[in-house]
């Protein structure tokens, strides 16, 4: 590990290079990180801030205590090469058949920038962590997610960037109450996705350069079966053409088999979903689609699609894609509706006015 540090102004402590010392309480609250991260956690109380300086740290960590603030520039890198997670907040597991959240065991926790890279799963996952804030990281190569919290709930995701992984940068699933927002995330499988989760906020985002863009859905063999309340707006989704690294079914092991390059916004049965003011261009296959769940959770109800511009969609379509356009809806499910859009095409013509807000 190389890692830099300072005890004096900020200004220094960015511009040093290399040190070593052991761990030093610098105030009540305040903890300088000098060996390792994990180190600096486990010598720090409740409501206590872990400052990081700029370095490399090879290491993974666990957080179990509450109050805890992680605090560094994008130059403190955590490169968790051959570990699961570059951090995991919580210690708990989804156990039993029917599955089961654990409790809620950590409150309150923050990180405040950092780089989490090479994960072998999951940059940094939250279970059972209740109030949360990650934000003004960086989220690169990690292997399966970026951000994911899980069985959680009240939290803020905002300010951070990243991609590269084969699955969602952001994935949020199985919480309550979680914003989305603010957040630059491109190159991935999927910049951000709502699994089985309520009360969502996902707004002001900018999503480019994805499989897909924004993916609600509700999967099986989770401890909730329907994704509820979500609010999608004002977000920027563009050109989210990268090629599925999946390979279509059959043989079908894995439900990003069937997800088509050049998606914009995908509900998968989600209910009481509004996609509002977004602008969703350039994406190959469709902007925005509302559509049966195919894993038996029965088709997305009252939902609203307003006031976005979709334009220049489904103009390449993937195979995968069963239909392509600015908007796609195949009718299913009850209450749904679309107002205000501007857009160019839609499949099947005129299910927009067949299925107008009133």
């Amino acid at each position: 590990m190389t890692n830099s540090r300072s005890t004096l102004l900020p200004a220094i402590l960015a511009g040093l290079t290399s040190a070593a010392f052991p761990i030093a309480a610098l105030a009540r609250s305040t903890i300088f990180v000098e060996t390792t991260i994990q180190a600096a956690v486990d010598a720090a109380s409740s409501g206590d801030t872990i400052v990081v300086p700029p370095g490399t740290y090879h290491e993974t960590v666990v957080v179990d205590k509450d109050g805890l603030t992680i605090r560094g520039s994008v130059a403190a890198i955590l490169d968790a090469s051959g570990h699961e997670y570059g951090m995991r907040v919580g210690t708990g597991e989804i156990t039993g058949d029917p599955p089961v959240c654990p409790p809620l065991s950590v409150h309150d926790f923050t990180l405040d920038g950092l780089t989490i890279r090479n994960s072998d799963d999951i940059g940094i996952f939250l279970i059972g962590v209740d109030g949360f804030h990650v934000t003004h990281g960086r989220y690169l190569d990690n292997a399966e997610y970026g951000v994911f919290p899980r069985c959680s709930q009240s939290g803020l995701i905002d300010h951070n960037s990243g991609g590269g992984g084969e699955d969602a940068t952001v994935y949020v699933g199985v919480d309550d109450g979680v914003v989305v927002e603010k957040n630059d995330l491109r190159d991935g499988e999927i910049g951000i996705e709502l699994e089985n989760t309520l009360h969502s906020i996902v707004r002001n985002n900018h999503v480019s350069g994805n499989v897909a863009g924004i993916l609600v859905v509700v999967l099986p063999g989770l401890p909730r079966a329907f994704t509820d309340d979500a609010r999608i707006e004002d977000n920027v989704i563009d050109a989210n053409n990268l090629p599925n690294p999946f390979p279509p079914p059959p043989p079908f092991f894995d439900d990003l088999q069937l997800l088509p390059s050049g998606t914009g916004i995908l509900n998968v049965g989600g209910d009481h979903v509004v996609i509002r003011n977004n602008v969703v261009n350039r994406n190959n296959s469709v902007g925005v689609a509302l559509i049966e769940n195919p894993f038996g959770f029965g088709p997305p109800d009252d939902n609203v699609v307003e006031g976005n511009v979709i334009m220049q969609n489904g103009k390449h379509p993937d195979p995968r894609s069963t239909a392509s356009g600015d908007i796609v809806y195949d009718g299913s499910g009850s209450g749904n509706c679309f107002a205000d859009n501007v857009f160019k095409t839609e499949f099947p013509p005129g299910i927009t006015s067949a299925f107008a807000c009133p």
